[in-house]
C-alpha cells in the first residue's frame, strides 16, 4: 500500500477527477452514454484515491455520519419498507439501490475534490469552457448548421430532430447556470464574463426546444434568486422586484403564446383540471392516473418505478392518438411520483431532507453571503420545480445532473462546513 501511495501517477488521478466531472454534465448534449461515461471514469478514479488516501477516506467517513446523511439515509429506510408491498419488489429494489449508489458516488468523488483543493480551478475552468462551448454547438444544429447532431450522437446521418435531441440537454442547462455563474466568479479576471455569457446561450436552448419544464424552473430560479438577494442585502429592492416581475410576465405570455398556438384544432376535454395553455392534456391525465393510484395505496405506495407498469397505466387517453398513454414511461412530476409510489411513507423523508438542505443552506448562505450558498439553493429551486412537470426522478441522468453539480459547489467548502 505504500508504494502505491507513494506512485507518482497517483498524484494525477485527483486531477483526472476534476476534469471528468467538469465535462460530464455539459456533455448531456451528446447523449446519456457520454455523460455517464465520463463520470464512471471519474468513479473509478476516485476509488482508486480513496483506497490510497486516508485523508480521503476520512471525508467519506464525515459524509455518512454527518446529519445530513442521517436524513438522507432515513429516505432509504423507508424506501426499503415499501418494496415489501411494491407491485414488483425486485425491480423496486433495483432502482433504489441503484438511486443510493449514485448517491454514494457523489460522496466518494466530493471527498477526492474536497481533499485535493488544488484540483478545482481546473474543474472550474473545464466547467465553463466546456458548456459555454457545447451550448453554441448545439444553438448551431438547432438553427439548421448540418452535421453537429451526426457527431454528438456518433452516427453518420442522425434522423432525430435537433429540438428533440436536444430537450434533454436543455434541462441540464438550466442546472448549469448557477452552477457556471458561481464558478467564473471563483476564478475571476475574464471568467465572470464567460460564463455570464451562458445564461443567454442557456435560454435560447431552452427556448428553441421548446422545453416549458425548463423554463418553469427557470421563472422559480429567478424570484428565488430575487428574495435571496433582497433578504441578505435589502438595496436595490425595487429594482430587483421590477425586473423580476418583468422576468416572470414575460415568461408568463411566452407560455401563454406558445400553448395557445398547440392548442389550434383542440378542445378542451373532460377530466382536465388547468388551463390547457399551461399543462396539455396528456400530461393532465398522467397525474391524475398518479394521483388515483397514490389514493390506493397512501401508506407504503404502489413500488418504486411501478407507475408505469400498473393495470390500466397503458390506456390510451380518449381523444388523443392511440400512443397517448394514460402513463406511457413516468408521471411527469416527482412529487406525484414518489407519493404514489412510495406512499406518505416514503414521500416525507424525501420532503424533510429537501427542507433539511434548503434551511441549512439559507442559514449559512445569510450568515456569510456565500455564493456557494446561493449557487446551491438556485440550482435546487431549478431543479425541484422543473421536475414537477417533467422527467422521472428514477432517471440515472437526471438524478446524476443535480448529483454532480451539488457536488462540485459543495466541495469547494473548508472541512469545517462541508
Amino acid at each position: 500500500m505504500k508504494f502505491i501511495e507513494n506512485f507518482k501517477f497517483t498524484t494525477h488521478i485527483p486531477a483526472f477527477v476534476a476534469v471528468m466531472v467538469a465535462v460530464a454534465v455539459p456533455l448531456r448534449a451528446s447523449g446519456v452514454a457520454a455523460q455517464q461515461a465520463a463520470l464512471g471514469l471519474a468513479l473509478l478514479a476516485a476509488l482508486v484515491v480513496c483506497a490510497t488516501s486516508v485523508d480521503t477516506r476520512g471525508y467519506v467517513r464525515q459524509a455518512l455520519r454527518s446529519p445530513l446523511g442521517l436524513v438522507v439515509g432515513a429516505i432509504f429506510v423507508a424506501w426499503g419498507v415499501t418494496i415489501f408491498f411494491s407491485y414488483a419488489p425486485f425491480q423496486s429494489l433495483k432502482m433504489g439501490l441503484r438511486t443510493g449508489a449514485l448517491i454514494f458516488a457523489s460522496v466518494l468523488i466530493w471527498a477526492v475534490l474536497s481533499a485535493h483543493q488544488d484540483v478545482q480551478r481546473r474543474l472550474w475552468k473545464i466547467l465553463v469552457g466546456t458548456a459555454l462551448t457545447l451550448a453554441v454547438l448545439a444553438l448551431l444544429s438547432l438553427n439548421g448548421v448540418p452535421m453537429i447532431l451526426s457527431v454528438f450522437k456518433g452516427k453518420v446521418l442522425a434522423l432525430e430532430k435537433p429540438e428533440l435531441a436536444f430537450k434533454a440537454f436543455a434541462a441540464a442547462c438550466m442546472c448549469l447556470i448557477p452552477v457556471v455563474i458561481w464558478a467564473g466568479r471563483k476564478l475571476g479576471g475574464g471568467w465572470p464574463f464567460a460564463s455570464y455569457a451562458f445564461l443567454p446561450l442557456a435560454l435560447m436552448v431552452m427556448v428553441q426546444t421548446e422545453n416549458r419544464a425548463v423554463l418553469a424552473g427557470v421563472v422559480v430560479m429567478t424570484l428565488s434568486a430575487v428574495v435571496l438577494l433582497v433578504v441578505a442585502r435589502w438595496r436595490y429592492v425595487v429594482s430587483i422586484y421590477i425586473s423580476a416581475l418583468v422576468s416572470f410576465g414575460a415568461a408568463a405570455y411566452w407560455l401563454y403564446i406558445v400553448g395557445a398556438e398547440k392548442l389550434v384544432g383542440q378542445v378542451s376535454q373532460e377530466g382536465t383540471y388547468l388551463p390547457l395553455w399551461l399543462v396539455d392534456v396528456h400530461r393532465q391525465f398522467i397525474w391524475k392516473f398518479a394521483f388515483e393510484r397514490f389514493l390506493d395505496h397512501p401508506i407504503v405506495g404502489n413500488g418504486i418505478d411501478q407507475l408505469n407498469r400498473l393495470p390500466g397505466a397503458n390506456k390510451a387517453v380518449a381523444g388523443l392518438a392511440n400512443s397517448a398513454a394514460l402513463v406511457p414511461s413516468h408521471p411527469h412530476n416527482w412529487a406525484l411520483e414518489i407519493l404514489a409510489e412510495t406512499g406518505i411513507l416514503g414521500f416525507v423523508p424525501v420532503v424533510f431532507a429537501l427542507a433539511y438542505i434548503a434551511w441549512q443552506l439559507f442559514k449559512h448562505y445569510k450568515m456569510t453571503l456565500d455564493e456557494g450558498d446561493f449557487a446551491l439553493l438556485i440550482l435546487g429551486v431549478g431543479f425541484w420545480s422543473s421536475a414537477l412537470f417533467n422527467f422521472s426522478i428514477w432517471a440515472a441522468w437526471w438524478q446524476l445532473t443535480f448529483f454532480v453539480l451539488f457536488t462540485i459547489v459543495l466541495a469547494a467548502r473548508p472541512r469545517t462546513s462541508a
